[in-house]
């Protein structure tokens, strides 16, 4: 079962990954379509606007776009740890039940010697 299990967890890994790499190769076409980045450049002129010292200062749109895009690049980086996150415990399950089989195996030829020494 833990096997099946491991397998399921590589398996989503692999699909995670696919759609992932689909959905940021779509953003980083069109990056408005990302969140973030529409609400960050859609802002309106009273939000980004700063007093400093008694006077008004308006950002740029430009700072915003630039953060939107390291939110699309910060969003890759959450993805490939999900999908390394997923395949490591995967294999780990899966190697574990090899592991336990080795022992096994160790134990019957320990077993087996002892025999036929006697």
């Amino acid at each position: 079962m833990t096997k099946l299990i491991g397998y399921a967890l590589i398996a989503m890994g692999a699909a995670v990954l696919l759609f992932g790499i689909n959905q940021l190769g779509v953003y980083l076409n069109d990056p408005a379509q990302f969140p973030i980045y529409h609400y960050l450049t859609n802002m309106p002129v009273a939000e980004r606007t700063m007093v400093i010292q008694g006077s008004n200062m308006i950002l740029p749109v430009g700072i915003f776009k630039i953060s939107g895009l390291l939110s699309i690049i910060l969003a890759g980086f959450l993805l490939l740890s999900l999908v390394r996150l997923l395949v490591s415990t995967g294999v780990r399950m899966i190697t574990a039940n090899i592991r336990d089989l080795a022992k096994q195996l160790v134990v019957e030829i320990q077993k087996i010697n002892h025999s036929a020494e006697r």
